[in-house]
């Protein structure tokens, strides 16, 4: 049982808005199926880094200052390019299931530079786990795989217009800027800890 709440627990926590699951909606939205399942695939190794990492337990390594200012600042610069790349773009649809070039490793490295995503392996999560490491594990990525790929299928599925794509590509852009932002003042607490 406690393996099957595991698994709703990362479900629910994939598509609660974060900048995963917008690249994802966004990339089949635009891009289609391929495309999207690409950016899925990115994301889903990070997250196999991250259970790599409790694993070994150095899911502590979140709480560590110097850690969040390194992850802030860099995050928050990639986060930035994402954002201004992302307004810039004007979207023409193409679903003839072209891959876009470094969307798999888009996801990875967003997925890795993601403050959720780093909070909820390292300190949601780990309260959870049974006495069976691997089937926790399981069940949690299982989860959380099934969210994406739910998202990527439905996204990938909706015929909507070139102009209210532009429309979401602003919206995904303001909010990778709000993520970008907010990995700021995590690497500004960072400072003020390291400090004070």
């Amino acid at each position: 049982m406690d393996y099957l709440i595991l698994a709703f627990i990362g479900f629910v926590a994939a598509l609660t808005p974060g900048p995963d699951i917008f690249f994802v909606i966004r990339n089949g939205l635009c891009y289609g199926l391929k495309n999207a399942l690409l950016a899925v695939a990115g994301i889903l190794t990070g997250n196999i880094v991250y259970l790599f990492l409790v694993y070994i337990g150095l899911g502590v390594i979140g709480q560590n200052p110097y850690f969040q200012l390194i992850v802030g600042i860099l995050g928050a610069v990639y986060l930035f390019r994402i954002s201004i790349a992302v307004f810039n773009e004007k979207v023409k649809l193409d679903k003839s299931c072209e891959i876009q070039k470094g969307t798999y490793l888009q996801g990875l490295i967003l997925n890795l530079s993601n403050p959720k995503a780093m909070i909820f392996f390292a300190v949601i999560v780990t309260p959870f786990l049974g006495k069976n490491i691997f089937l926790s594990f399981l069940g949690l990525y299982l989860g959380i795989a099934s969210a994406f790929l739910f998202a990527a299928f439905l996204t990938s599925k909706l015929n909507l217009e070139e102009k209210i794509l532009n429309i979401f590509n602003k919206i995904a852009s303001v909010i990778f800027f709000v993520f970008a932002v907010k990995l700021l003042f995590v690497a500004f607490e960072a400072i003020k800890t390291i400090t004070g």
